[in-house]
């Protein structure tokens, strides 16, 4: 079975996420900080990252960025309120892989998960 992080500061949210990938065949760890993703990052094997972008501790895109500057190629999806084109453009431009405007339906949000996940490297 497929592992993937999901960081995302809401429970209620995170809570459906988590369940939505599960029943689609898709283990989901998750965490609300930033600071809590990289060490799990660097702890564990992941097949692909789900990351809001609106965390306590700051912009999750900070979190994409280093993890592409450090050289990981896992496959990132942002999660995001802000719906402006030059948001969207600079998730992409900062390392997603593919950006997802709350509020969304899980099923598109699994059918992205999937399209990452066929992308990650093994």
């Amino acid at each position: 079975m497929q592992r993937v992080l999901l960081i995302e500061d809401h429970p209620r949210l995170a809570s459906l996420i988590k369940r939505a990938l599960a029943q689609a065949g898709v283990e989901c760890d998750v965490l609300e900080r930033i600071d809590q993703g990289w060490a799990a990052l660097e702890s564990q094997a992941y097949s692909a990252a789900l990351v809001d972008r609106g965390l306590p501790d700051g912009d999750g895109l900070s979190l994409i960025r280093r993890w592409r500057d450090s050289g990981k190629q896992l496959p990132c999806l942002i999660l995001t309120a802000r719906d402006a084109l030059h948001d969207r453009v600079a998730g992409l431009e900062g390392g997603a892989d593919d950006s997802l405007t709350k509020p969304f339906p899980l099923e598109e949000l699994v059918a992205r998960t999937r399209a990452l996940l066929r992308r990650a490297p093994e």
